[in-house]
């Protein structure tokens, strides 16, 4: 009866699901929500934690360019013109020349230890930049941080997908990535403090890489330690528990892993017009995103503040941060529309970027001006919000894998080209570079409406086939998730739902 519900070429897919995981997933099992919920917990105790932590270090270690800024790093690395633009530039140059290696060897290796060494690569490429006191030199250590942080994201999706539940998806999602804020918060409270160290044997922002490489590499240590490559290999978790954790993601339809690697899946990957959509819109997002990461410190201390007191201002952009992205994801939980929720918060970006461009800066209002610039902040959300689409809306390990790619390849290239955008003979008002903003923000609201228009045709297409198959149509659809675990892509599995 399922199969009749399938083309031969479907059910040949389907045969070749994952062993190991066909091992735990038997007929599906009903779990109460007091079980559910003791499961979830003990989920969150290793896997939460751990991508907790580690996007936390990403953030920080990816950040520490912007903290170093107004430490003095251009004038002691002797960086002119365009140079420290290029050392955010070359960052995402990296990420590009990863992402395809890094997410192929996501797919064959195990995932805990390929995590864990990609850290202690980073870590140690941090703790070097403190050697570097040149731009060709700080160069070729920002390339080579992004190489290796281009792992994180991609495997931070798989783990997410592999683990929690679509509902749980979107607020945990935002949670690892709100880290950007928690970053800005405890690393303008630690470049203060090590902004107060002078007249040393290093200069100030040379003792901040040190510290935070071999942060980052006593980390690595731990993820490798508490972090399991599946459910089907967590020693910490009985037989019963693996099986019930298995159980409880089927009917993401998406499932858990596969070590084959499917030409048919790379073929749909890179023709499915979603995938090209969350292409564009991580691109198009990131075209902002990056710009005010790497020139946030900058831009607020043309506003009028002192060095130390714009170091301290990051503690409250950071909890802006949080707060935004945390709201959007429990709005988009809450109503089922992440879409809607995505086009809602680009208002108070585009509110905040059209004061800072009407407005010029003077001592009376510094204050107002940055309460603007903390409502651009609001856009950073879109980044929590598409990952948790696509980790939602893409099945097929090959296919997501590839999807990834060409994701975060976007992503490197828009944050790649972002610090262009603001041009040193702009500053400090970045004029140009706020007007090229408010073009983007139309473009990317025209995207979104896109992807939602194709979602919503595709569920309908599929109902529609799904009552033609039973040749009746039902009200309430009733699911039977018999190839959740079959490895079959998004657009070929029945069962799926896509959610937007």
């Amino acid at each position: 009866m399922e199969k009749a519900r399938i083309s031969n070429k479907v059910a040949q897919h389907a045969e070749l699901g994952d062993v190991e995981t066909a091992h735990y997933a038997s007929a599906p099992v009903e779990i109460d929500a007091a079980t559910n919920k003791a499961l979830f917990w003990k989920i969150n105790k290793r896997i939460l934690g751990v991508m907790l932590v580690t996007y936390f270090c990403q953030s920080l270690d990816k950040g520490s360019l912007g903290f170093s800024s107004i430490m003095g790093i251009q004038k002691d690395a002797h960086l002119v013109g365009q140079e420290y633009s290029w050392l955010g530039t070359i960052l995402y140059m990296g990420i590009l020349a990863g992402e395809y290696p890094q997410n192929f060897l996501l797919q064959k290796l195990p995932v805990a230890k390929f995590l864990a060494a990609n850290v202690f690569c980073w870590g140690t490429v941090v703790a070097c930049s403190a050697a570097c006191k040149s731009f060709g030199s700080l160069m070729a250590v920002r390339f080579l941080l992004g190489f290796f942080e281009s792992c994180v994201q991609p495997t931070f999706v798989i783990l997410t997908s592999m683990w929690y539940t679509r509902e749980e998806q979107s607020l945990l999602t935002a949670l690892w990535y709100c880290m950007t804020g928690v970053q800005l918060m405890v690393g303008g409270l630690l470049a203060y403090g090590i902004s107060h160290y002078n007249d040393g044997v290093i200069y100030s922002w040379q003792l901040l890489f040190l510290v935070l490489g071999l942060a980052t590499i006593c980390w690595s240590i731990c993820i490798g330690w508490i972090l399991p490559d599946s459910p089907m290999k967590a020693k910490c978790f009985n037989e019963d528990e693996k099986r019930l954790m298995i159980e409880r993601v089927r009917h993401n339809q998406t499932g858990i892993q596969n070590r084959q690697y499917k030409k048919y899946q790379i073929v749909e990957a890179l023709t499915d017009p979603f995938v090209w959509c969350c292409v564009l819109l991580i691109t198009v997002a990131n075209l902002i995103i990056g710009g005010l990461g790497v020139f946030s410190n900058l831009i607020i201390k043309a506003f009028g503040f002192t060095y130390l007191q714009t170091q301290l201002l990051n503690i409250a952009q950071g909890a802006v941060t949080i707060i935004v992205m945390l709201g959007s994801a429990y709005l988009s939980q809450k109503t089922g529309q992440t879409c809607l929720i995505m086009m809602l918060w680009m208002v108070p970006a585009i509110v905040g970027t059209a004061v800072i461009l009407g407005i010029a800066p003077t001592s009376s209002n510094a204050g107002g001006l940055l309460i603007a610039f903390y409502c651009t902040q609001f856009f950073l959300a879109q980044g929590n919000m598409i990952i948790s689409l696509i980790s939602r809306n893409i099945a097929g390990q090959t296919k997501k894998g590839i999807c990834l790619t060409m994701t975060f390849i976007g992503w490197a290239a828009g944050n790649m080209s972002a610090p262009q955008i603001f041009q040193t003979d702009d500053a400090p008002r970045y004029t140009r570079g706020f007007i090229a903003h408010m073009i983007i923000y139309g473009i990317y609201f025209v995207l979104v409406i896109l992807t939602r228009t194709l979602l919503m045709r595709r569920n309908a297409a599929k109902r529609k086939a799904a009552a033609g198959a039973l040749g009746n149509v039902v009200e309430g659809e009733q699911i039977s998730h018999c190839f959740a675990f079959q490895d079959l892509t998004d657009k070929e599995n029945p069962d799926f739902r896509y959610v937007y």
